[in-house]
């Protein structure tokens, strides 16, 4: 057994990864979520950060962002610095867009465009332009025209650029001027958390020496990006892994040796929990492969609960003696029934529809079953050899109160807890997508400044992803895509909504185009010359002229798709098309007030999602996971509440045991709503799954005082030198377990721990102290 599992936990955590996208805590089959993690997978990139440079010198923020572009590239920390568009260094990317936009576009609009340049129309049209060009006053317009005299820049795709150029890719400027932004790409490839904190900490050491220097005297540089988030989440996660199963293991053997006093059984313990652990993970690598950062905190509850069985045995053998059968005859029963109950309990956390608690919930089960085998195959052994001749526990039960007095505590206690839900009500429920965000990240704080400095417009505006495994189909659900939201304006639902109509390859209209484009072509060196004659420069025509040549190409190539890095960069605002085809393309809309996430009308804008459209945003979060949780708390509690009694009534064979265990849980779960009350603390998606969690811990703890009542006949002495002392040190082991995720880096987990460290202590008290006095009868109950 013992080889078994260790083979077991070796194959296993060999497989094992983890995923430090904090969307992996989400339920993939939500549209919102899907529609996140879409938009997520296309356009944040592994490979790439950004800068954002604040502040003033001696310099400008722009001269200063190139400045610090060069120094980076210098130092070889990246493979490219881009502080300007890239069609600024590179013309002829965005004369090849212009030509593929043409090409590609509304037949309409391409031969409106062929008109208005055709002998006879021609001149006049750019006489206009010159007229324009002397009576306008928007900057933007008189950089373009002065530039355009054909009006390629005029094709309506064109507009989605400019609207969309706070995005990152067309403007690197701040409006106010006092900030400019800076795409660096890695030198290679980035895999994983660990490298891209090596490639961050390369980064930050090249930009704290720019900063120390003359040219970046006077500015401030933050980093954001998705490598700069995976490394935060992923290095804050092993710390909390690494910080708090060393802290939760020190405190815990510090409890033990304080009530045990023997290191041969301290050390045996410890190397049991290890490959308890061990077991766990490893049967987590062969199921999941990658675990999410909200399933590592399992290590902790793991060790907490694990422990529990271990001092169950080590206490029991002070009353019982270290003969192995009587001390198998006093333990096995309670460590392996509280191990089966509080694994399904755990294991009930799979019906709820959160992959990130649904890991956590696996992994405790199957750790928390392995723990009760291991402990009585080989802890029990282990504590019958090495725990003899320590002294017998005889100390009187003066702590536990009998039977009157149990019941007007128990009264009390339910009086107080009613009375501070009646006067303040209940904890309030919050469901805000920050709480799965990490606490205290640098790369948050840059990327929330930069959304401030660069701004995207409406703050309610909302994206729509299509998704697509091939050309065809995206071409289909583009098409369905404008229907749906020009239904949804017609209806109220919608505002406004902007699909990128154009930039998808579509070979019907390419061919239909082909012969206008090819004329244009055609007339190009004509066009050129009447350019030169009413006043345009070469300057003014040369984007013109490589247009006309990109045409010329695009007329004649079958399957014309743009491949210069320029075009690319701009065609990535609104697409991301997998060389073989198919993809992922970005649309936006703005809802109407009363259909808002927040309002009772969303479900009419939830409407518009299916068959591979879907909308994104975090203000989704909120509706979607909230519906989804009363959901979870009904598909989970109620087959839990019915295997749980199943269970209890298996196992203590009475209804009398049954509803006083019951009881117990329903005291603590009013003592706990009381408290969280009192303190503030309110229910989120995640804290809200500490529920099931409370039922199992709490139900354990029955079990085992019930058990002992009737194996000892009622003998309160004797229950609590056993069994009473070994839960008191398992409250505490748990409490410390889930107690240290409130240092961990995320809110979620902090939340967790809060909740649960008090249910737990609840759920321990009313067990240890009142439950006994409940069972008591006759004299023992005076």
């Amino acid at each position: 057994m013992l080889l078994a599992a260790v083979a077991v936990a070796a194959s296993g955590l060999s497989r094992l990864r983890f995923d430090t996208d904090i969307l992996s805590m989400l339920p993939g089959e939500l549209p919102e979520v899907r529609g996140l993690k879409a938009h997520h997978q296309a356009f944040a990139r592994e490979d790439e950060a950004i800068l954002l440079v604040e502040g003033s010198g001696d310099t400008s923020p722009s001269d200063a962002a190139q400045s610090l572009a060069k120094a980076l590239e210098k130092d070889g920390v990246v493979k490219r610095a881009r502080w300007q568009p890239r069609w600024e260094e590179d013309p002829q990317g965005l004369s090849e867009l212009l030509a593929y936009l043409w090409l590609n576009g509304d037949p309409a609009a391409t031969r409106a465009l062929s008109e208005s340049l055709a002998p006879g129309n021609s001149q006049a049209a750019m006489e206009k332009v010159v007229e324009n060009l002397a009576t306008t006053i928007e900057g933007q317009d008189l950089a373009m025209q002065a530039h355009d005299p054909f009006g390629f820049l005029g094709h309506p795709a064109v507009t989605q650029i400019l609207s969309s150029s706070s995005e990152g890719g067309a403007a690197f400027a701040s409006a106010d001027g006092s900030s400019h932004l800076v795409f660096i790409d890695a030198p290679g490839e980035v895999h994983g958390y660990r490298e891209s904190n090596e490639w961050i900490a390369k980064i930050r050491g090249t930009v704290a020496r720019w900063e120390a220097s003359e040219e970046g005297r006077g500015f401030k540089v933050g980093i954001t990006g998705e490598p700069v988030f995976s490394s935060e989440i992923g290095m804050a996660m092993e710390k909390d892994l690494s910080g708090s199963i060393g802290l939760t293991l020190t405190l815990i053997g510090i409890l033990f040796w304080w009530m045990q006093r023997r290191l041969m059984l301290l050390g045996g313990l410890v190397v049991v929990l290890c490959l308890v652990f061990a077991v766990a993970l490893g049967i987590a690598g062969w199921m999941y492969g990658e675990l999410s950062i909200m399933a590592l905190s399992s290590a902790e509850i793991l060790i907490g609960l694990a422990t529990d069985y271990g001092l169950v045995i080590c206490q029991e053998a002070k009353v019982a003696g270290h003969n192995r059968k009587a001390l198998f005859s006093a333990s096995a029963k309670p460590v392996l029934c509280g191990a089966l109950t509080t694994a399904v309990v755990f294991l009930a956390l799979n019906l709820g529809g959160l992959p990130g608690m649904a890991q956590l919930g696996s992994i405790v089960a199957y750790g928390l079953v392995a723990a009760g085998v291991l402990m009585i195959v080989f802890y029990l052994p282990w504590v019958a050899k090495f725990g003899v001749n320590r002294a017998p526990a005889e100390d009187e039960p003066k702590w536990l109160p009998h039977r009157r007095k149990s019941w007007m505590i128990t009264g009390g206690l339910v009086a107080a807890a009613l009375a501070v839900l009646a006067i303040f009500g209940a904890p309030g429920i919050v469901f805000d997508s920050n709480i799965i965000r990490p606490r205290n990240s640098s790369a948050l704080a840059s990327f929330e400044r930069m959304q401030e400095k660069f701004p995207a417009g409406d703050p309610r505006q909302l994206r729509v992803v299509i998704e697509a495994p091939d050309d065809a189909t995206m071409l289909a659900r583009l098409a369905e895509a404008e229907k749906r939201l020009a239904q949804g304006r017609e209806e109220g639902v919608l505002l406004e909504s902007a699909m990128p109509q154009g930039w998808w390859p579509d070979p019907a209209r390419q061919q239909e185009n082909k012969g206008l484009v090819l004329a244009l072509a055609k007339e190009g060196p004509r066009l050129l010359k009447e350019a030169d004659e009413v006043g345009f420069s070469e300057e003014g025509s040369a984007l013109g002229k490589q247009v006309f040549g990109f045409l010329e190409k695009a007329g004649t190539e079958s399957n014309f798709y743009p491949q210069s890095p320029a075009a690319r960069e701009i065609m990535r605002l609104f697409m991301d098309r997998k060389d073989s085809g198919g993809g992922l393309a970005l649309g936006s809309l703005l809802p109407a007030r009363d259909v808002d996430p927040d309002t009772a009308g969303y479900p009419r804008l939830r409407a518009l999602n299916g068959d591979g459209i879907w909308l994104s945003g975090w203000s989704l979060f909120k509706p979607a996971i909230a519906g989804l949780v009363k959901d979870d708390m009904a598909r989970m509690l109620l087959p839990m509440g019915v295997l749980l009694i199943g269970m209890m009534a298996f196992i203590f064979r009475r209804f009398r045991d049954v509803g006083f265990a019951l009881f117990a849980m329903l005291v603590s779960t009013v003592a706990m709503l009381a408290i969280m009350r009192l303190c503030g603390l309110q229910w989120n998606f995640i804290n809200l799954m500490a529920t099931p969690l409370l039922l199992g811990t709490g139900i354990d703890y029955a079990i085992h005082v019930t058990l002992t009542l009737k194996r000892t006949g009622m003998c309160f002495k004797e229950l609590w030198n056993g069994t009473g002392k070994a839960l008191l040190f398992c409250g505490a082991s748990n409490v410390i377990g889930f107690g240290s995720l409130i240092f961990s880096s995320s809110d979620a987990l902090v939340s967790l721990g809060q909740v649960a460290v008090i249910g737990i202590l609840l759920s321990m008290t009313v067990s240890i102290f009142l439950l006994p006095g409940w069972h008591a009868r006759g004299k023992e109950g005076a």
